[in-house]
């Protein structure tokens, strides 16, 4: 998150067109972006404006997340964005973590010198269980500047209220060739050892052991990127099905190419490699798109042939994600294809892993549909995304391609294997991958949706067209 303009917009507001507000009792979600209406309607936000998302199960078994200081017209107030949820689906705002930020985190907002009035907030919490304490950790800086600070708060429940305790880690100004003190991500490795990821563009990504309480012990391990580096917000996790660490990070600008990589690690301090064993800490801006498995960018779908193409998503990224038992969820933020910059929304994503153990994010977002086990691919017309390696400023458009007994057309197979994995070829390429069914997230009803990576790391999608049946209510 190294790059956080703020969204003063209130001048352009009359220019966007106004759409109606979700029924009573029903929360915003993606679909809803554009809506000037739901602005000022704080209790009816749920999903828009959640930039920069945290996701994390509460002890009460409630979903919580936490996110940056922003909104469209800057109408919140600072403090740390929460939002609450018992199903991944409804969201509600609860408001912010700190009643009075500029007195609980004062110690980090002198040290990265905000503005509050100039409403300088708080950027990419995360929030982590440690014994009977829930810590919530968060950086204060300002776009552009290295000048920063992640300070952390404790409570006794993910509601708060929240304490704050300090700085953990702090950066200089111009400190362009170091660690940035930004967009902490915490975690607990299988030993119980507590860890925190950070950094950004300026430096790279680091690795840094906590003590007993939370703040920083011995030097930092650089992870991934290196000075001019384009990545940012990471994310750390470790699966013992496949006995890997997976470190998450977005390359690029978050207004523009976002997009959603991953390499994976034997040890927690590296080397994180891709699919083709390139190491992560190999990353500059100039060979990005050879270095880390792109989950995901950019992208429009063609919803019906002669309809054009859905709002499309945009700039997908500062991702976190969700290890709930064998379901593995990934929390993003996005823009559209077809709104200004500052309309945003959170997104949750169900992923798959893949007969070698990566990690695939699914084409639909989740809306509350059962993952029951699929028996067969229908057969109709799919859309067709192909991710690539590049972080992409213009969409992936879908094209339209068949399926029809096993073949896609002329230009490969998809099977559904009996050990319940997708195998598919396209143009000479072998992928693998897996198959659910899930609402589709702009038109509802059900589709066929399926998540497939190749040898070399290369990711793809398959929607399918046809919609099966109405949406359930939300």
């Amino acid at each position: 998150m190294g790059k956080r303009s703020s969204v003063r917009v209130a001048a352009l507001l009359a220019m966007i067109l106004c759409l109606f507000l979700p029924a009573a009792g029903l929360c915003a979600s993606f679909r809803d972006l554009g809506n000037t209406e739901l602005i000022h309607r704080l209790e009816d936000w749920g999903a828009v404006n959640a930039h920069d998302p945290s996701l994390v199960k509460g002890d009460d078994g409630r979903w919580y997340v936490f996110s940056t200081d922003a909104s469209v017209g800057d109408v919140h107030r600072c403090g740390i964005q929460v939002r609450v949820s018992d199903d991944l689906v409804n969201w509600e705002y609860l408001g912010t973590a700190f009643e009075d930020y500029e007195t609980s985190c004062a110690r980090e907002i002198e040290a990265a010198k905000l503005d509050p009035a100039k409403h300088d907030g708080l950027w990419a919490p995360e929030a982590i269980r440690v014994g009977d304490q829930w810590r919530l950790y968060y950086s204060a800086s300002t776009f552009g500047s290295t000048r920063s600070a992640i300070g952390m708060a404790v409570s006794g429940s993910p509601a708060g209220p929240w304490e704050d305790k300090g700085i953990v880690i702090r950066s200089d100004a111009n400190a362009v060739s170091k660690p940035n003190a930004i967009d902490p991500c915490l975690f607990t490795d299988p030993s119980g050892k507590q860890y925190m990821t950070w950094g950004s563009f300026f430096g790279g990504i680091w690795l840094t052991e906590l003590d007993e309480n939370g703040f920083s012990q011995g030097e930092p391990v650089r992870i991934a990127g290196f000075r001019g580096c384009r990545a940012e917000g990471s994310y750390l996790i470790w699966l013992p099905q496949t006995q890997y660490y997976y470190l998450f990070v977005s390359y690029g600008s978050l207004s523009e190419d976002y997009n959603i990589r991953t390499g994976r690690s034997r040890t927690i301090e590296g080397p994180y490699l891709d699919a083709n064993g390139r190491q992560l800490t190999d990353l500059v801006a100039a060979n990005e798109a050879r270095i880390g498995v792109k989950l995901m960018g950019g992208y429009q779908l063609l919803h019906d042939p002669g309809k054009g193409f859905s709002k499309g998503i945009k700039a997908p990224g500062h991702c976190s994600v969700a290890v709930d038992g064998d379901r593995l969820w990934l929390c993003h933020h996005t823009r559209t294809q077809s709104l200004p910059g500052w309309w945003f929304a959170m997104q949750i994503r169900p992923m798959v892993l893949s007969a070698d153990g990566w990690p695939l994010v699914m084409p639909m977002s989740y809306q509350g549909e059962s993952f029951e086990p699929v028996t067969e691919l229908p057969e109709g017309g799919y859309n067709l995304i192909l991710h690539g390696t590049d972080s992409n400023k213009e969409p992936k458009r879908s094209e339209r391609i068949m399926l029809q007994d096993g073949k896609l057309g002329d230009r490969g197979t998809c099977t559904l294997e009996k050990d319940g994995r997708v195998r598919m070829t396209l143009d000479g390429v072998s992928y693998d991958g897996a198959a659910l069914w899930q609402i589709d997230d702009e038109r509802g009803g059900r589709v066929m949706s399926i998540s497939v990576i190749s040898e070399e790391g290369e990711c793809a999608w398959l929607s399918e067209e046809t919609i099966h049946e109405e949406e359930p209510s939300r």
